[in-house]
């Protein structure tokens, strides 16, 4: 009996070495977390570009998905405004003349519309891919969790295959978008592999395409390389102005979604001067409505402030024209909430007036495109 307790001790205390040590292999970081731990101040080129960076570019589409003019500026910017029905009206004659990337808007529209549709946007992504569309492609990829879920007759390894052919095709003729993505769906995580990003993040950056800086930003300021323990211990200052100093370079160029994304949650890293300028152009350049309506009711000195705060939420629904959601009714609701007397008839008046005025002079660029699909 003593033999058989002792090969039971035995064998748990090898399974439990083995245990930790497990563990431990797990929680060693690789190359690639390694040198993310590094943090933002690895970006060199970028920092600099940053420093040398004016608020703000006078071309309000410098970093713009499509411009005015373009066929799918207008339905991308009702996208972006949750209008989809205007967009697909717009985008549908587009598709009947066979142009891929009015097929993969459509299809995106399609698929997001109801739980019965996967269909139809399969189909939709199949023809864009067809016509060589990479990122419609990699849609039906088979390793595609949305596939999987919503269009999994239709997924298929040979479509991952065919996304990547037509990526890397795209890439050898100069294209640093399709690099970049490239990378992304490598599974190396090496020092190296990091270094490769880093410098297709600043060249990506240097043509005015911001999505790959903004989400390593976001990656950094969450700490994402860090373990659940580690992100509890305070976040350093120093990193964090250098995290500012890249979302301060992609705002300066109107890249509207570093705005509601990090600069509206860390105002206290940017000169009150800035911040007023920014909500401004927030608006121009049609940002979400809460960075300018909170700045200004947050910063009233008087009630024009509070004209001006509430004017920036007006404007949302203005363009959105949603009854089931009425920013401004809200924002009046967070005015009685503060406790600030509200607005008289005739302030409303002023409202909507000034509301109009900023309506007409927006100049919104297009953030999203087929790899950040969602506004």
């Amino acid at each position: 009996m003593k033999i058989k307790k002792r090969l039971i001790y035995r064998t748990l205390f090898v399974l439990i070495c083995i245990g930790v040590l497990s563990g431990a292999y797990l929680m060693m970081p690789s190359g690639f977390q390694s040198r993310q731990a590094e943090g933002p101040k690895v970006l060199t080129e970028l920092l600099k570009m940053a420093e040398e960076s004016q608020p703000f570019n006078p071309d309000p589409y410098i970093s713009s998905t499509y411009r005015p003019g373009d066929p799918l500026y207008e339905p991308l910017l009702y996208i972006q405004r949750h209008r989809q029905g205007l967009a697909e009206e717009l985008l549908k004659p587009l598709v009947e003349q066979g142009n891929a990337d009015a097929m993969y808007w459509l299809a995106q529209i399609t698929y997001r519309d109801n739980y019965y549709s996967g269909g139809p946007a399969a189909e939709l992504f199949q023809k864009s891919a067809e016509l060589g569309n990479p990122y419609a492609a990699l849609r039906l990829d088979s390793d595609n969790y949305e596939c999987r879920r919503r269009m999994s007759s239709y997924c298929d390894q040979k479509w991952g295959e065919l996304g990547r052919k037509l990526l890397q095709e795209r890439a050898d003729k100069g294209d640093k978008k399709a690099k970049y993505y490239l990378l992304q769906y490598d599974e190396n995580s090496s020092e190296d592999a990091h270094k490769k990003l880093e410098k297709l993040v600043t060249e990506n950056a240097k043509n005015h395409y911001y999505q790959p800086l903004m989400r390593m930003v976001v990656d950094y300021n969450d700490q994402s390389y860090l373990t659940y323990f580690e992100k509890e211990d305070k976040y350093d200052i120093e990193e964090r102005k250098i995290i500012s100093k890249l979302a301060y370079l992609m705002a300066n160029n109107n890249f509207s979604p570093v705005i509601s994304n990090f600069i509206y949650f860390n105002q206290d890293l940017y000169k009150k001067e800035y911040l007023s300028k920014m909500a401004r152009q927030s608006m121009k350049i049609n940002s979400s409505p809460f960075f300018c309506s909170h700045y200004y009711l947050d910063n009233s000195g008087d009630r024009i402030d509070i004209i001006t705060a509430s004017a920036c939420s007006y404007v949302t629904d203005i363009y959105k024209e949603d009854d089931d959601e009425n920013s401004f009714s809200t924002f009046k609701f967070l005015l009685h909430k503060n406790k600030i007397e509200k607005l008289t008839e005739a302030e409303e008046l002023q409202v909507r007036d000034m509301a109009s005025v900023i309506f007409k002079r927006m100049t919104p660029m297009i953030y999203i495109d087929e790899m950040n699909p969602r506004p």
